[in-house]
């Protein structure tokens, strides 16, 4: 004759939503008495008629009686104590007992981390390259509008340049708009503190320019190589891409870390960033060339490119410093490992050598 074993718990009936604290206990030969707070009988059964949940860590279990209802509790050394004397045959414990083997997790992580990278460099990809073909139009103007609408109200002022400057570098780009009609491309002017030199595509074929971009370029072509370097991102859906991509990796990372820790979260999310930045590199390498292929056609020097992207890492490489004390070679090579753009060296040297 054993000791009588007593679970602390809550007891759900099955037939309403109520949660009563409740006391299950155990006797020797298997009946099982579930109690109130007063002590009154709530329910009456065998524990060989109960389905008990895996052990996972200390989450919570679930005893299920099979007339509907259950018994939630978190006492898990109870449970598998009644589990051990009255089916010490079973088998509900195998989870726990793998994870409770640092070598098995350890490898299990590893594996984890390995598939996450290979489907977030391979099988992410292919299925936003295929997605994407399959947005309609409407929807990526809708998207576009928004993400516009967003950044104005985050980020962009309205563009503080002249009338005739603007009007001079639309003149200059009008010829590449009227050579992308299936693209219905928009230049948009915006100036924006945080941001500084840059351009921008979103889905729906606008073009964001900001005023600080149009005041680094020192001729007018290399305005035109960042613009056709944005239309390039249009051409190839590359915003759409990013978007279902990171909706793919986001909804794996969730499916597969659920409720675990914060730090094996942030393991598990190292494969996801470094898949997003090389894919994002890809995007910038495949704009690059859509570029410099678009310059060369034109009879416009693609140094124009290099001498952009050149003062362009120049000019983010500087921001917040005084002029001495700024170094744009300083940046390491771990910057551009880390970066969702490729080096500008790299860039430079590609379109000085189509020239």
């Amino acid at each position: 004759m054993w000791l009588v074993i007593e679970i602390n718990g809550h007891w759900y009936d099955g037939r309403t939503s109520a949660r009563v604290p409740c006391l299950l206990r155990i006797d020797d030969v298997g009946g099982v008495d579930v109690l109130d707070a007063s002590g009154a009988e709530l329910h009456h059964g065998l524990f060989e008629t109960l389905r008990v949940s895996s052990r996972l860590g200390n989450t919570p279990r679930f005893l299920d009686f099979p007339e509907g209802q259950r018994v939630e509790t978190t006492d898990n050394e109870a449970v598998d104590r009644a589990l051990a004397r009255l089916q010490p045959h079973a088998r509900h414990n195998w989870v726990h007992r793998l994870e409770s083997h640092k070598r098995f997790v350890v490898l299990t992580l590893l594996l984890v981390i390995v598939f996450i990278g290979l489907v977030g460099r391979y099988g992410a990809p292919a299925i936003a390259r295929v997605g994407a073909a399959w947005v309609p139009d409407a929807a990526v103007q809708l998207i576009g509008e928004q993400a516009l609408e967003t950044l104005d109200d985050l980020l962009f002022e309205p563009s503080e340049l002249s009338d005739a400057v603007r009007e001079r570098v639309v003149k200059h780009l009008a010829p590449a708009i009227a050579d992308h009609p299936h693209l219905r491309l928009r230049l948009e002017f915006r100036t924006s503190e945080e941001i500084g030199p840059n351009a921008f595509a979103l889905p729906d074929g606008t073009i964001i320019m900001t005023d600080a971009m149009v005041r680094l370029a020192e001729h007018d072509d290399e305005l035109l190589a960042v613009f056709v370097h944005e239309i390039g991102h249009v051409e190839y859906r590359h915003s759409m891409r990013r978007l279902i991509q990171g909706s793919v990796l986001a909804f794996l990372l969730t499916v597969i870390a659920g409720d675990i820790s914060g730090t094996s979260e942030f393991f598990l999310g190292i494969p996801i960033l470094l898949t997003e930045l090389a894919y994002s590199r890809d995007f910038e390498r495949e704009a690059d060339s859509y570029a410099i292929a678009y310059l060369s056609g034109r009879g416009t020097s693609a140094t124009h490119f290099a001498a952009v992207m050149r003062r362009l890492e120049a000019a983010h490489a500087c921001a917040g410093k005084n002029r001495e004390e700024c170094d744009p070679g300083e940046l390491s090579q771990w910057h551009d490992y880390l970066s969702s753009h490729p080096g500008s060296d790299e860039r430079a040297a590609r379109a000085e050598a189509a020239r």
